[in-house]
């Protein structure tokens, strides 16, 4: 995959935020902001505020075809938009708290502002993001939060461990399991 500059990715954040409303940035672009990276080889995985990801699908895919980007769907079966930029494609994804993804509402409600290219859109803190791996723990997640522990370990990143362990009891039922995980990556003692 190539990287898609963030002045690139804004402009297309951009467009999808007047078109289709306000979102919260959820995903790996998080790491890469926290890392100060010029761009991303990622997808941007985004949680939309004022539309339902699930519910108004048409919608988003309308939205994508009338800027001439394609349309496809997440492995959670939400919908997935192929922005061109250049001659290369940027993926955003859609997200909706449905089956095993969630997102809890105070976590979105603690995004902060955060400028990619031109202007600025709401993301996720890191630590948040890292509860959200935690929550999700695939072998992927896995793999990524040791390399994040890494990055701290080697003062390439930076996190709050009392904001970490306050957020953790949003994930209610999962709680447990999170702050488990989170001794067994070495995040806390």
């Amino acid at each position: 995959m190539h990287v898609i500059t963030f002045l690139e990715v804004g402009r297309v954040l951009e467009v999808i935020k007047q078109g289709l409303g306000d979102f919260v940035i959820i995903g790996d672009t998080v790491v890469d902001l926290a890392l100060n990276r010029k761009g991303t080889d990622s997808d941007v995985d985004v949680f939309p505020l004022e539309i339902s990801s699930f519910a108004e699908e048409d919608k988003i895919r309308e939205f994508a075809y009338s800027q001439g980007w394609d349309y496809g769907k997440t492995p959670i079966d939400t919908p997935r938009v192929i922005a061109t930029v250049g001659d290369k494609e940027l993926q955003i994804d859609f997200y909706d708290n449905i089956q095993d993804f969630y997102v809890p509402r105070a976590i979105l409600e603690s995004a902060v502002l955060e400028r990619i290219g031109e202007n600025k859109f709401k993301v996720v803190r890191l630590e948040d993001y890292i509860l959200l791996k935690l929550n999700a723990f695939r072998e992927e997640d896995e793999d990524e939060l040791k390399g994040i522990v890494e990055l701290i370990g080697t003062g390439k990143l930076k996190i709050d461990k009392q904001y970490l362990l306050s957020h953790v009891d949003y994930f209610e039922e999962n709680a447990d399991s999170i702050r488990d995980r989170l001794k067994s990556i070495g995040l806390i003692t």
